[in-house]
């Protein structure tokens, strides 16, 4: 016989078995089986008769939440992709169509197009920033057709919108000094000196010549910092994404700024896809456009390895949990670290991992309120072999990051976040 006891406990059990695996099992907020635009009336056929829009050729890379938008951008890798910089409604429909941002007008980029049409144009946007001033930071590589073969319609730029308006608040064209023929830029990080709007640096990863662009919006500049750690690892190279086996050489492409520390300076932990070092710099260094070869060669630390097949294309900062989140490719899944801990396994931990709903995490955000949102696109895919576009391809998942933490190697104890306290 059962006693009372036993089955409220075995209950118990149950639940918290349920409520821990519940949080492996994130439903997704939006899934496409193809990327389709929310057109005018008319001119889906005339874009897809003229080649401006082929729908398999559309492959969402990049997101970052402000408000009731969800931003998502689509590089242009090959022909046929109408609009670069896009959203959605946060609120809306699971399969609703992207809208262009910040108009049709201004994102619409045809095919064989020589120039952009005004200067709201974002080409081809890989990641994307929204900042506590209500600002969306782009960085345009201003080429077209990068798989294929690529043309180059305007300079590379930071592109900076105002999302209240709507409106193109400012943009910075990178000189020749920062710039390299194999350039590719990817992330974008933004720092906001003391709260002051204007005192701004962006951080912009070169994904393809393996350097940190250093962008000073006060006094309109930019210059680079290159390291042997930002480039590529030759034992990091190989991939297992999705059933396929593909070799990458990219350099450093994912950014992440920790909290202001006492000295009014962050860490900015970063790392090259094609690797699996975790680094860090601090921005005491990056802010400094006279700095010295020797200051980069010091200044760049190596934080810890992620381990064997970590390699990884996005990072976010959590400020709350003091949480670094990372997609992790050939594992299908997101890991995390609590940045209070030393980075190495016994600290870091997968979250989550779903060979279907998170076939090739592309990008990870933390939003304003504390949510964690991922993209998986299948990219491997539509690389190296073919898209099923009868089957969801495209998935944004979101979740608080308070539950999804809880009970893993990333949440302190009560103890442990008191000493953090007393050490800040």
């Amino acid at each position: 016989m059962v006693h009372k006891n036993d089955l409220a406990l075995l209950l118990l059990l149950i639940v918290i078995c349920f409520v821990k695996n519940s949080l492996c099992l994130l439903p997704p907020e939006f899934e496409w089986k193809v990327i389709d635009f929310a057109w005018q009336p008319g001119h889906k056929e005339v874009a897809i008769a003229s080649n401006a829009y082929i729908p398999k050729n559309n492959l969402p890379t990049g997101i970052a939440r402000w408000r009731d938008k969800l931003f998502i951008t689509i590089p242009r890798w090959k022909r046929g992709v109408p609009a670069s910089l896009n959203y959605v409604l946060v609120n809306g429909s699971h399969q609703q169509p992207l809208i262009p941002y910040p108009t049709w007008a201004d994102a619409f980029v045809p095919d064989g197009a020589k120039s952009v049409s005004t200067a709201s144009t974002v080409v081809s946007a890989f990641r994307v920033h929204v900042d506590k001033c209500d600002r969306l930071w782009v960085v345009d590589n201003g080429a077209t057709n990068i798989c294929e073969n690529v043309r180059q319609i305007a300079p590379p730029a930071i592109v900076v919108f105002d999302l209240k308006r709507d409106s193109l608040k400012f943009k910075h064209f990178f000189s020749d000094d920062v710039l390299r023929d194999s350039t590719v830029f990817s992330s974008i990080a933004v720092d906001i000196v003391d709260n002051d709007c204007r005192n701004t640096f962006a951080y912009v990863a070169d994904m393809g010549a393996g350097a940190l662009v250093v962008f000073d919006l006060q006094h309109d500049i930019s210059w680079r910092l290159e390291h042997t750690h930002f480039q590529f690892q030759q034992n990091a190279s190989e991939f297992h994404v999705g059933g396929i086996d593909f070799f990458w050489h990219d350099g450093v492409s994912s950014l992440a700024l920790s909290q202001t520390a006492s000295d009014g300076y962050r860490d900015l932990y970063c790392y090259p896809t094609s690797s699996t070092k975790m680094l860090k710099i601090s921005t005491k260094l990056l802010r400094n456009a006279h700095f010295t070869p020797q200051d980069v060669q010091h200044g760049v630390e190596v934080v810890g390895e992620k381990g064997p097949q970590s390699q990884s294309t996005a990072c976010d900062y959590d400020p709350k949990n003091n949480v670094l989140y990372y997609t992790e490719l050939s594992k299908n899944g997101v890991g995390c670290w609590n940045l209070d801990r030393p980075f190495n396994p016994e600290n870091t931990q997968l979250l989550i991992s779903d060979c279907v709903a998170l076939e090739y995490p592309n990008d990870i955000k933390m939003d304003l309120d504390g949510n964690v949102w991922i993209l998986s696109d299948r990219q491997a895919r539509f690389l190296y072999d073919k898209m099923d576009f009868n089957q969801t391809n495209f998935r944004v998942l979101c979740a608080e990051s308070t539950a999804l933490i809880q009970g893993t190697r990333c949440q302190l104890s009560i103890i442990e976040r008191a000493i953090a306290y007393i050490k800040k």
